[in-house]
């Protein structure tokens, strides 16, 4: 029975000996093999061992050729059983249908190497395909062959030795104050219905998914509150309600524009729903295409009929999560503390809210630091012993007044 040794590393060794099996679907020989850590003299008794092994029958299942393919469907299995959530799952296997197993469904998982998944990420990204997408399905690989390490079936994953395409995070552009307006005149014309969760997105910062998940018990008109405490997605044909994507629910204090926009919505529904002899409850949804609003609004069909009334506008840069970042940078603008942006976007901790808009707040911070400035400089009196930028007791250099171009020396003059 044939065997060899290969040596993979420092102190590192690779034996194989052949089973004398074929594979079924490519008809090559399959192997069994084993990593050993030590000498060469101990990789060949690793290799005497082996062939023993072999020849007895008792290596049959460890010899087993499994794809990558055959890898996905049972990491997928495992994470279904754990109860993973149904959109990530209809993400992954969005991933593997449409670009993992195309390519690499049929390599065998123990020879799938760091070189031919870097082939693998240029071949999808000539196609056509972003970056991000890219790192998605890197991101699916990674994890399952991390899985298989676990089980047994590979002894390292090859997947974190590849080089995906870099990350470039889009720069944020929010909606301006007048691209904002033209969008709400309009909805409000066609779809009434659409333009108030529109304003509601802009005011709050909320998430698609979270306005959807919305139900009128959350909306206390008297108050003037809302509280976001689940979200709605849309996984294939289906819709998943889930929590928020930090696990916790927030309450949000409504300005009084806001408030107005959301009983006048209210009025409407609950009339269409009278005339159908229908009633609302605190149960039924705020934006529901049912006429009892038992049914929410699914996500994607909110994104689409945006995206319609920004093509007709011509505003082809503004997305829906624009509104989001339109929250974040108006905020940020007027001074607010980070802290309370954090809270009502819902971000986990102030930290994101400080990456993600940094920019934004390093304005507001320059406003500040003129503020305190027009604040403390109140406290010197108006006159010539007043402190500047331009003195030289802040300078620590003598200064000369400027000269007329007369040549004589401009009087000190006071205010």
């Amino acid at each position: 029975m044939s065997g060899s040794i290969r040596k993979r590393g420092e102190g590192s060794w690779q034996v194989r000996v052949s089973t004398g099996a074929r594979d079924p679907a490519s008809g090559r020989y399959l192997y069994a093999e084993r990593h050993v850590r030590g000498t060469k003299r101990d990789a060949q008794r690793a290799l005497d061992a082996l062939s023993v092994e072999v020849a007895r029958g008792g290596h049959r299942q460890q010899a087993k050729r499994r794809t990558v393919s055959d890898l996905l469907e049972a990491w997928m299995a495992h994470l279904e059983a754990q109860g993973r959530a149904p959109t990530t799952m209809h993400r992954y296997r969005t991933a593997i249908r449409a670009n993992i197993n195309p390519h690499l469904g049929r390599y065998d998982i123990a020879r799938l190497g760091p070189a031919e998944l870097d082939a693998f990420y240029a071949k999808l990204l000539k196609s056509g395909l972003k970056p991000l997408s890219v790192r998605k399905s890197h991101a699916v690989l990674s994890a399952a062959y991390s899985q298989a390490v676990r089980w047994g079936w590979v002894e390292r994953n090859p997947v974190l030795r590849a080089t995906p395409p870099p990350s470039r995070g889009k720069e944020i552009r929010p909606p301006t104050m007048t691209e904002l307006g033209r969008l709400l005149q309009e909805c409000n014309k066609a779809h009434p219905d659409l333009a108030a969760l529109l304003h509601v997105a802009a005011t709050t910062g909320a998430r698609r998914g979270e306005l959807c998940g919305l139900r009128w018990g959350d909306v206390d008109l008297e108050r003037g509150t809302l509280t976001i405490s689940r979200s709605i997605s849309d996984a294939g044909s289906e819709v998943d309600v889930k929590d928020t994507k930090t696990h916790q629910a927030r309450r949000l204090a409504l300005d009084a524009t806001t408030l107005d926009i959301l009983r006048l919505h209210r009025e409407r529904v609950e009339e269409r729903a009278m005339l159908a002899g229908a009633t609302l409850g605190p149960g039924s949804y705020v934006w529901s295409q049912a006429i009892d609003a038992s049914v929410a609004y699914r996500p994607d069909r909110v994104t689409g009929a945006f995206r319609t009334l920004r093509d007709r506008l011509d505003l082809p840069h503004v997305t829906f999560h624009g509104l989001r970042h339109f929250t974040a940078t108006t905020l940020a603008s007027q001074g607010v503390p980070v802290r309370t942006i954090a809270g009502r976007l819902g971000h986990a901790n102030p930290g994101i809210t400080l990456r993600t808009y940094a920019h934004y707040l390093d304005v507001a911070d320059q406003e500040a630091a003129d503020a305190i400035g027009l604040a403390v400089g109140a406290l010197y009196p108006a006159s010539a012993n007043r402190p500047s930028a331009s003195s030289s007791a802040l300078r620590g250099t003598t200064t000369r007044r400027p000269r007329r171009t007369d040549g004589s020396s401009p009087r000190a003059t006071r205010s």
